[in-house]
């Protein structure tokens, strides 16, 4: 690999590991804020040990051939360009003096779509994160490390939404006999002779007497 195209690789992974670490920053100046969601604890949490592979990666870089080199470019922009995306909601949303964390992130969001919560983005990182380090490519985390990765993208997957809104509620009232089928979700709804639409599922309510 010619040195322009080591130093193109360094410099990738050097601005990545700068995005990282500034997320990191942003949180910790936050310290524990009034409001502040569980969610953005937990992503910044596993921050630092994104930091670490990445700084190894950094050392090990030069001596990559030019097959690894090409594998893990695409690995490196499309963790960079989720990392991005992180740091736009942290500088958006985290504030030390005011409780209003939920509406600015609810409107982040709106720009950058659900599907960047940050769960979601950091289960994303850390993913890109155990592919780069894995012994296939680089072989540079520890297996403290790996385990680390791993623990962290099931936290990940496995937490709540850190948008409230995308856990569905109904609240029904319903007096004498018969059945009742509540629906969370989209799709539609059956009452009597009305119909009520809402995108994906039927919902079905029957009032009356049960046959």
């Amino acid at each position: 690999m010619s040195g322009a195209e080591v130093g193109f690789i360094i410099g990738l992974i050097g601005s990545l590991i700068s995005i990282v670490d500034v997320t990191k920053k942003i949180h910790d100046a936050a310290g524990d804020a009034k409001g502040q969601p569980e969610a953005f604890c937990q992503v910044a949490a596993r921050l630092p040990l994104v930091i670490e592979i990445l700084r190894s990666a950094e050392a090990a870089a030069p001596e990559l051939d030019e097959p690894k080199r090409e594998a893990i470019e695409p690995i490196l922009k499309s963790c960079k360009a989720k990392a991005e995306k992180l740091q736009e909601i942290f500088q958006k949303v985290i504030r030390k003096d005011d409780d209003q964390w939920f509406d600015r992130y609810k409107k982040a969001l709106r720009t950058l779509g659900k599907g960047d919560k940050v769960e979601c983005l950091m289960e994303g990182i850390q993913k890109d994160t155990q592919l780069l380090a894995s012994e296939k490519l680089m072989g540079i985390a520890t297996e403290a490390q790996v385990k680390g990765l791993e623990e962290g993208i099931k936290e990940m997957k496995e937490m709540p939404s850190s948008l409230k809104e995308d856990t569905g509620n109904i609240t029904q009232t319903h007096s004498g006999s018969g059945d009742i089928i509540g629906h969370s979700g989209s799709g539609n709804i059956y009452a009597g002779d009305s119909h009520h639409n809402q995108p994906g599922g039927d919902v079905q309510y029957h009032y009356g007497s049960k046959e």
